[in-house]
């Protein structure tokens, strides 16, 4: 009987002390769940609106140590598509447009005013701009200071394999060397850059092109697609098709100067041409959408603003900056233009390029061709097939 009860009572201290551990382990787990629920809740994010490889990683990691804050990055291809999402209520603390996008945001207002008292502008900061931005931003939209802070500025220039080209013709030819059907080539897949080009190889304007200015550059796209099997509309794509030398996909390509200046520095056989009858200037630059969270946004601005970050990041980004001058390259010729954002001129351009983009090349004829004699193929493989069943039973 005593053993009985002592058996009993080694029972119930085990059953107990298993109980109270896993009480204990509930209590933790309990606990731990809260916290990190309260640390998700305390912790701030900042969405940031951008271009695909417009940041160098290693800034955001940099500002979200020292600052507890973590950024969220979401891309866009094109300005066109960047206006529409915004236009469309999706959150967005800090976005990088173009100056055309931001005077269409301004006058929509769904941006939110600069708040200069807000930018640091002590010596650790860029806050002052080089001699030749001063003279350029008198052409930039009214207001455009009061709603934007210059992230970076650059052109649309030709990048061109040497080994292809001779550099005598495409400095004689320019623009118009995309003309050549032998050539492999690519443009910018965007409205404004895309007709561009036609634009200017037909001797129409950027800033202000006319009805007949645009139906000129169309027609002029849809004969080169027409002569031209090796025509190609890319975007991010660029740094991965040119940046192998000897594996170069293209000839000739259609680029914006910074992702040109960092090809040729990988790739030995690319040079960069200025193109004679002028470019498209733009100038990229860091709006607060409409709801954003300002606090966090200003300290983002700052913290790109800082000279020792910025450096690092235009070392990684290769583009021009609007401040100093030792890290201004760019060269603003007679002949280039700045795109004028007008919502008559905007819808055209939007059709024509939808115009483009949709018109068949050489290569799609070929293609629709040769795809339908696979499928008049199969069809009649299809019905011999039956006719053979058909004819085995009867």
């Amino acid at each position: 009987m005593k053993k009985l009860r002592n058996k009993s009572l080694f029972y119930f201290i085990i059953c107990t002390l298993f109980l109270t551990i896993f009480v204990m382990i509930l209590i933790f787990i309990q606990n731990r769940t809260k916290k990190s629920a309260i640390t998700k809740e305390s912790k701030q994010f900042l969405t940031l609106f951008n271009w695909g490889e417009y940041l160098d990683p290693q800034t955001i990691i940099d500002f979200e140590e020292q600052n507890g804050i973590e950024v969220k990055q979401v891309l866009f291809s094109s300005n066109e598509l960047a206006i529409t999402k915004i236009k469309s209520d999706d959150k967005y603390d800090l976005a990088i447009l173009s100056e055309y996008a931001i005077d269409k945001l301004i006058q929509d207002e769904l941006i939110e005013g600069i708040n200069s008292e807000k930018l640091e502008k002590s010596n650790n900061y860029n806050w002052q701009y080089n001699d030749q931005y001063k003279e350029f931003k008198e052409k930039l939209p009214k207001r455009f200071s009061n709603y934007a802070v210059p992230y970076f500025w650059g052109k649309v220039v030709l990048i061109y394999n040497k080994q292809k080209i001779n550099k005598e013709e495409i400095t004689k030819e320019s623009f118009k060397i995309l003309d050549k059907p032998n050539l492999k080539i690519a443009l910018c897949n965007n409205p404004r850059d895309g007709l561009m080009v036609g634009l200017k190889a037909t001797g129409g304007t950027i800033e202000k092109p006319t009805e007949k200015e645009l139906e000129n550059a169309k027609k002029w796209l849809l004969k080169l697609k027409e002569k031209n099997p090796n025509v190609a509309f890319i975007n991010d794509q660029l740094i991965d098709r040119m940046s192998q030398k000897g594996k170069e996909y293209y000839d000739v390509v259609v680029a914006y100067s910074g992702d040109a200046n960092f090809l040729k520095e990988k790739n030995d056989n690319l040079e960069v041409l200025d193109p004679k009858e002028g470019t498209n200037v733009w100038v990229d630059s860091l709006v607060m959408p409409k709801n954003s969270c300002k606090e966090l946004a200003y300290k983002f601005i700052n913290f790109l603003r800082e000279k020792n970050n910025y450096q690092k990041n235009l070392a990684y980004i290769k583009y021009d900056s609007p401040y100093e001058d030792k890290n201004n390259k760019i060269k603003i010729n007679e002949n280039d233009q700045i795109y004028k954002y007008d919502e008559a001129n905007q819808k055209l351009i939007n059709t024509y390029w939808n115009d483009v983009i949709a018109y068949p090349s050489k290569k799609d004829y070929w293609l629709f061709g040769f795809s339908g004699l696979i499928l008049i193929g199969l069809i009649i493989a299809f019905f011999m097939k039956k006719r053979k069943v058909f004819e085995s039973q009867y």
